[in-house]
């Protein structure tokens, strides 16, 4: 089956701090538009249908309905947008983005996405508005590809503590980190902190961080000339053997195969 096209005629992106009890609209929604909510929480209504969503998560917005919106009463709401304008949007994609549900966890991945384009629209390239488009599109392919994984996984909206928590990760992977401080960085206790990505994520904090900076290793060596030891410094393993062990359980073989088998194709 022919793969369905979405290139957008246009796109951009912005971010705005709305002061506690904030309002916006009624408004048609124009285009496409994913909103990005860091911090604070939102109702939306739909065609008058309320929606409600929390800090760090993304909720997808249709052309074509009315909006207005709510924003926190008793403390800030920051959120970030991404607006494409897809005029021929097909039947398949669609269909697709109707079935998701909304809101989704905002991942970091889409967080480093959307910090890219954020920091991409005041440039002045020639090139400045294709590649807002190219980033737009793989934000939606991303959202469209993490949406479908939670349907297919039957997975509950994260809790919002677990995002924050993955996010601080992601952003300190090449830090010594304990427990201790991922927990304050999200002001909640290390047990309670563990408890929610048991329940949520079948793992625990830390389990989830060395995963992590396995994977990234692994990465590494697939994609880069640094020695063993090197990427074994850069993400905090005790020795490369630690690094070395930790591969092989992931795969099955260690480093040294993890490079042959990527280099010599």
């Amino acid at each position: 089956m022919e793969h369905p096209l979405l290139w957008p005629t246009d796109a951009n992106v912005g971010t705005i701090h709305y002061p506690p009890g904030s309002h916006f609209g009624p408004r048609y929604q124009p285009c496409l538009q994913l909103v990005f909510l860091h911090t604070g929480r939102m109702t939306v209504w739909i065609d008058n249908v309320a929606h409600q969503a929390e800090a760090n998560t993304v909720f997808l917005l249709f052309p074509g309905h009315q909006e207005r919106f709510a924003f926190a009463e008793s403390e800030e709401t920051h959120h970030s947008w991404l607006h494409l304008d897809v005029p021929e949007l097909s039947p398949e994609l669609h269909t697709r983005l109707l079935a998701l549900p909304r809101p989704l966890p905002l991942t970091p991945l889409m967080q480093q996405l959307i910090h890219t384009a954020l920091t991409l629209q005041p440039a002045r390239l020639s090139t400045t508005s294709e590649l807002l488009q190219s980033l737009g599109t793989q934000m939606l392919w991303l959202y469209i590809g993490e949406g479908e994984l939670h349907v297919q996984h039957n997975l509950a909206p994260t809790h919002a503590t677990i995002e924050q928590a993955r996010v601080y990760v992601y952003e300190h992977l090449h830090e010594p980190l304990t427990l201790e401080q991922v927990a304050q960085a999200v002001s909640i206790s290390p047990s309670y902190l563990i408890r929610l990505f048991q329940a949520q994520l079948q793992t625990t904090p830390m389990a989830y961080l060395w995963q992590l900076r396995v994977t990234h290793g692994i990465s590494l060596l697939q994609q880069t000339g640094l020695s063993v030891q090197a990427i074994a410094d850069q993400y905090g393993f005790q020795t490369r053997h630690h690094f070395s062990r930790r591969v092989r359980q992931e795969l099955g073989y260690g480093p040294q195969e993890v490079r042959r088998r990527s280099w010599l194709r």
